[in-house]
């Protein structure tokens, strides 16, 4: 019998070379795959920093940025943002957080044995929504979604809308564009061709525009956040930092499912599904890939998170005081401008 079994352990996401091989003793094969992910993700500081200084960084240089990312999702996994599944095992499919005792199946008495892990995190921002209580402060948290899609690919991209109470699958998209009729935010020419956004429609549109805006102004800083460990403070903007805006909307009390998803209408990321909208609409896999970032996310202590903030609003708040000067500077120099020439200065 060999003294060792080596883990190839891959993450859905990352390049195929962008391996971990991880190399434990002969009795780990008995291990389930939770248990297995725990000892090679300990929590424990002091076993953490054990395996980190295991790393062979002349073999791979990446290493540590490798397993940072096996990390957050192990992470993830621990605060309920996704469930993991590992495949390749000898029986198929495992669900770690499904079946914790379930075994991994490897056979360790033949030597020093290979088994290959593939890691793939399953993300459902609705299902965390339900849990968590984020409804966008709507009565029907999917129907408002589908409200709001709708009425973007009609505004932005002028899709052409079956008439209410055209013949079809009335479960489908008919049902969504019957719904933003009654609301009135859309209506139809005597011919019933296409449809088109209402003055209703048009203040609705307005109004999540200027909400959306509102998130932006106060909450844009945090989209790129990186710490610095060396002097203890939080760096902004640097182009390698994390998105901590969702982590921000909850301590702020802000829905995250609201936040994100008219984030995501601003910036143009329905724009790549405007040919297959009357399928996705209706489609709660389509609103968990535009809702990923509420629950695909890092997850900062509770005690830098606070620091952050206070650093990030504090350099907002000087942000806005100095726009505010410079258009009181503005105002100041048109009325000078404005004074009779004969005018003593």
């Amino acid at each position: 019998m060999g003294n060792h079994l080596t883990f190839l352990l891959q993450l859905v996401g990352l390049p195929a070379d962008a391996t971990l091989e991880v190399r434990l003793p002969v009795e780990a094969a008995s291990l389930a795959p939770h248990d297995l992910l725990e000892r090679i993700f300990p929590l424990e500081e002091e076993a953490l920093i054990a395996i980190q200084e295991s790393f062979n960084l002349d073999r791979n240089p990446d290493l540590p940025e490798i397993y940072e990312s096996f990390w957050t999702v192990v992470e993830q996994s621990r605060s309920g943002l996704c469930r993991i599944i590992v495949s390749d095992l000898p029986g198929g499919e495992v669900a770690v957080e499904d079946t914790p005792d379930a075994s991994l199946g490897v056979d360790g008495t033949g030597g020093d044995e290979v088994a290959s892990l593939l890691l793939t995190p399953i993300y459902d921002a609705l299902e965390y929504a339900a849990e968590q209580g984020f409804d966008a402060g709507e009565p029907n948290l999917l129907e408002w979604l589908q409200t709001c899609a709708a009425v973007y690919f009609l505004d932005k991209h002028e899709v052409l809308l079956p008439h209410s109470g055209s013949p079809g699958d009335n479960s489908g998209h008919n049902q969504v564009v019957d719904r933003i009729v009654s609301l009135g935010l859309v209506g139809f020419s005597e011919e019933g061709a296409g449809g088109e956004i209402t003055a209703e429609g048009r203040s609705f549109i307005g109004r999540l525009l200027a909400e959306t805006e509102t998130y932006i102004d106060r909450y844009d800083i945090f989209k790129d956040v990186l710490w610095d460990d060396e002097v203890g403070q939080p760096l902004f903007g640097t182009g390698h930092g994390d998105d901590l805006r969702v982590e921000t909307f909850i301590d702020e009390a802000v829905d995250p499912v609201r936040a994100v998803f008219l984030l995501r209408l601003y910036d143009g990321t329905l724009d790549d599904y405007v040919g297959d909208w009357q399928s996705l609409v209706v489609s709660c896999d389509f609103y968990n890939r535009i809702l990923e970032p509420v629950v695909n996310r890092s997850i900062t202590p509770p005690h830098m998170l606070d620091h952050i903030l206070d650093q990030g609003f504090s350099l907002v708040e000087d942000a806005r005081q100095l726009q505010a000067e410079r258009e009181s500077n503005t105002r100041i120099a048109r009325q000078l401008e404005d004074l009779p020439e004969d005018f003593p200065h």
